[in-house]
């Protein structure tokens, strides 16, 4: 079975994908419905057009490129469902499902050297070029051309990047101090994991539920005059101001100091065709888990961890038949027929077995979304586990006017976060910055 829905829809769109009409809940991501219609292959790699879906659902991986109202390369787990909204497959020549281009995969089983193939006589060269820009890429031009948008300014003594738990608590505890925060996170609701997080993974101490911590974090945060601008992806710091991606435009915002709370990213699986449609992260299953969609009837699921754990159990109370949660090396290989997973091998006591199941959810470390921190001049090491942005315990990264807090510097638990946060937010209140 692919994935389905286990809640019923209650504010109904009709979108469009490749001709066939499609019903969504309203605002949920284009990827929820498609994946919640049945369809898990939404693209194809650019290369050797294998079948792609979504893996983690948070903008991180290329799976759900598609075409979204004449605009290609459009990232489905972040575009959402809107009356009359249509969806085309990209870079195909028949369908995602049976693209006559997968035949480079065929053809080349040890791999394309496009770049040196051909290259001895120069209008064979060319004609190879030629034919190797049309077969891959991401898509055709859109359909027109898009109006200048001329970006929003704003200017903020404390621009907060990322809105987790550490996130809220630095921008709260700055704005109690008499500095005007701005609090910007590409995500349209303030909470970070703990808006995913099934209930089972939260501490002893947090027993009164995820949603419970976020709701009081953010009250606090308003109390205090905290300015929040949600969907605004940050792409981008310049000396003192942040290039942003927005919904609505583009912006530009003016800071003092800038604190950085980007959290972590779920890191990469090294398994046989780990990358076919339906195998998703843990963090990708709870959020589809959060919108009502169950990934699948019989799941595999392999990573160590309360999160991992709690997500093998919320999947079992939704009704799946859960295999795990197993070592995350026990996973050898996932098997795939007609570009749907039918089985995942697994190495468990010393013997090898399949095990049919028609989703995998894998778990693998996280490690630091330093991405952004490394751009604005942070030093990024190695701590033995993972990557993480350096800084200490008062979040300073010994850059001048930069912070960063939270998970993306190792503090893993919610209570190291918070520690954290307020501590910046003392030194940033008294002016510290290196």
């Amino acid at each position: 079975m692919a994935p389905r829905r286990i809640r019923p829809i209650t504010d109904a769109v009709a979108l469009r994908c490749d001709g066939r009409a499609v019903t969504a809940q309203r605002d949920e991501p284009i990827a929820v419905a498609l994946l919640a219609a049945g369809r898990t292959t939404l693209t194809r790699s650019v290369k050797y057009h294998r079948p792609r879906g979504p893996t983690c659902m948070a903008g991180r991986c290329d799976g759900c490129l598609m075409r979204v109202d004449g605009v290609p390369s459009v990232m489905t787990c972040r575009a959402r469902a809107a009356p009359g909204r249509v969806v085309e497959t990209q870079n195909v020549i028949g369908s995602a499902q049976l693209d006559l281009l997968e035949a480079t995969d065929w053809f080349f089983p040890g791999g394309l050297d496009h770049h040196h193939m051909f290259t001895r006589f120069g209008p064979v060269n060319r004609a190879m070029q030629a034919v190797a820009r049309r077969v891959a890429g991401i898509g055709r031009l859109p359909d027109r051309v898009a109006p200048v948008v001329p970006p929003e300014r704003l200017d903020a003594e404390v621009l907060v990047v990322g809105a987790g738990v550490a996130g809220l608590e630095v921008a709260t505890e700055a704005a109690r101090r008499g500095m005007d925060v701005l609090l910007v996170d590409e995500e349209p609701q303030p909470g970070g994991l703990l808006v995913w997080q099934p209930r089972s993974a939260i501490t002893d101490r947090h027993a009164n539920g995820a949603l419970a911590i976020v709701g009081e974090l953010v009250a606090r945060a308003r109390a205090a005059g905290v300015r929040w601008l949600p969907n605004t992806c940050v792409v981008g710091v310049y000396d003192d101001v942040a290039l942003c991606d927005a919904e609505d435009g583009p912006r530009l915002l003016r800071f003092r100091r800038i604190v950085v709370a980007t959290g972590t990213h779920e890191g990469a699986v090294d398994a046989v065709d780990a990358d076919a449609p339906a195998v998703f992260g843990t963090r990708a299953a709870a959020r589809l888990l959060a919108y009502g969609v169950l990934v699948g009837d019989a799941v595999v699921v392999a990573g160590e961890g309360a999160w991992t754990r709690a997500v093998a159990e919320a999947l079992r109370d939704a009704g799946a038949r859960v295999e795990g949660p197993h070592a995350l090396e026990a996973l050898r290989a996932v098997r795939t027929r007609g570009g749907r997973v039918r089985g995942a091998v697994l190495e468990l006591d010393g013997a090898t077995r399949t095990v049919e199941c028609d989703a995998v959810v894998v778990g693998p470390p996280p490690s630091a979304a330093y991405e952004l921190a490394a751009q604005a001049g942070a030093r990024v090491v190695f701590d033995g586990r993972r990557f993480v942005v350096q800084a200490d315990d008062e979040g300073r990264t010994g850059i001048a006017r930069l912070f960063a807090v939270g998970a993306c510097t190792g503090r893993d638990t919610v209570e190291e976060a918070l520690a954290q946060a307020r501590r910046a937010a003392t030194v940033l209140a008294e002016g510290g910055t290196t």
